[in-house]
C-alpha cells in the first residue's frame, strides 16, 4: 500500500463528493438531464479511482475507507432527491437507507464488541449495489424520455433493486450470525472445566 493519503485515485474518490451536492441541487430544481450527467460523470469516477489506485498500486487505506463513504453518500443523495421530486417511491428509498444503515450499525457493533474485522462485500452484495445504482440512472433517463429506457424498465429496475436488497440484507445478517456468534462446539468446550 502506498503511504500518501492524498494519492490521484483517493483525489477522485474527493472529487465524487463534490459531485454529491451538485447533483442535489440540479434534482430538486428538475433539471433531470445535467443531474443525469453528474451521476454519469460520478459512476465514471467510481470506476477511474479503483483502476488508478491498483494500477499504480495507490491503495491506500483511507481511499478504502473513503471510497464506499462516498458511494453511499452518492446514492442515498440519489434516492432522496429522487423520491422528494417523486421520480422514485419513498417506499424503496427507505428500504435502501435502511439496509445500509443496519449493516453499518451491526459493523461497528461488531467492531465495538470485537475489533475490526474485515467484511468484503457478498457477490449479492455487489449485484445489490449495481442494480441500486442502476437504478436513480434509469429513473432519470426516463425523466428526459430517453427512448432506450422505457417505464418498464425503470418499474424493473425498482423491483430488482428493492428484492436484492431485501436479500442481501438478510443474506449479511445470516454471514454475520455463522461469523460470529458462538458455536454450540465452543460452548461446550468453554463450559468444561
Amino acid at each position: 500500500m502506498a503511504s500518501r493519503a492524498l494519492t490521484p485515485a483517493n483525489e477522485i474518490t474527493l472529487l465524487r463528493l463534490v459531485f454529491v451536492p451538485i447533483f442535489a441541487i440540479l434534482t430538486v430544481n428538475g433539471d433531470y438531464g445535467l443531474a443525469l450527467l453528474v451521476l454519469i460523470a460520478a459512476g465514471a469516477s467510481d470506476a477511474a479511482d479503483g483502476a488508478i489506485a491498483r494500477h499504480f498500486h495507490q491503495v491506500t487505506p483511507i481511499g478504502v475507507a473513503l471510497d464506499p463513504i462516498a458511494d453511499k453518500i452518492l446514492l442515498t443523495t440519489a434516492y432522496v432527491t429522487l423520491s422528494f421530486r417523486a421520480v422514485l417511491p419513498w417506499w424503496l428509498t427507505i428500504l435502501v437507507i435502511s439496509r445500509d444503515v443496519g449493516i453499518l450499525l451491526t459493523a461497528l457493533l461488531i467492531i465495538l464488541v470485537a475489533g475490526y474485522r474485515p467484511f468484503p462485500p457478498s457477490v449479492l452484495g455487489k449485484a445489490c449495489t449495481l442494480v441500486q445504482m442502476v437504478t436513480p440512472l434509469a429513473a432519470l433517463a426516463v425523466q428526459i424520455h430517453w427512448t432506450v429506457v422505457t417505464h418498464g424498465l425503470l418499474k424493473a429496475c425498482i423491483v430488482t433493486a428493492a428484492t436484492l436488497t431485501i436479500a442481501s440484507g438478510l443474506h449479511y445478517l445470516y454471514v454475520l450470525r455463522q461469523r460470529y456468534a458462538p458455536h454450540d462446539e465452543e460452548e461446550a468446550t468453554a463450559e468444561k472445566p
